[in-house]
């Protein structure tokens, strides 16, 4: 996290329009319901948006790194998305740990979904293991599950973009 604070940033704070994909998810989750079962998050639509959006402008997917002291450019031949994963330890605390969905941008949306399930079903199980952390291009976090409506989220060394949610809702 320290190194986070060296890393050259820009915060760009926008107020996007939910209202159509708060209608299409209850439209999934309600087929999902009749069908093979299972349900569609906010965050799974997020995730796989901000995928799709850095297969179109992939130099959002580019990271700065200094080598041999001099500014380096990182161009990364696929999106890893990390998924930050807020869990209760023993003790009560709780951990944000961010593993990553590797070659998320090779995926269609039914893939994605089973990827970040099998993530987050891992990360429950303490399954986790070194790989599923390293490489990280581009992460995601959505503090807005728990009613945050703005966070400004610590961009990571090798990453490009991260990408923080507030509470999802259409105003009056």
């Amino acid at each position: 996290m320290d190194a986070s604070l060296s890393m050259p940033t820009a915060t760009s704070v926008r107020s996007v329009p939910m209202k159509l994909v708060i209608d299409q998810r209850e439209v999934i989750n309600n087929h999902l319901a009749r069908t093979t079962g299972g349900k569609i998050s906010f965050t799974h639509i997020l995730g796989y948006a901000m995928v799709r959006a850095l297969t179109m402008v992939p130099d959002m997917n580019n990271s700065y790194d200094e080598v041999n002291g001099k500014p380096t450019l990182v161009t990364p031949h696929q999106v890893n998305l990390g998924l930050a994963i807020d869990l209760p330890k023993p003790d009560g605390t709780r951990q944000l740990l961010v593993p990553n969905i590797k070659g998320a941008d090779q995926l269609n949306f039914r893939e994605f979904w089973q990827a970040y399930e099998a993530m987050v079903k891992r990360a429950r199980n303490n399954e986790l293991t070194v790989d599923d952390f390293a490489g990280t291009t581009a992460s995601l976090t959505n503090p807005g599950g728990i009613g945050t409506n703005h966070s400004v989220p610590r961009l990571m060394a090798g990453q490009g973009v991260i990408l923080g949610v507030g509470s999802i809702d259409f105003p009056p």
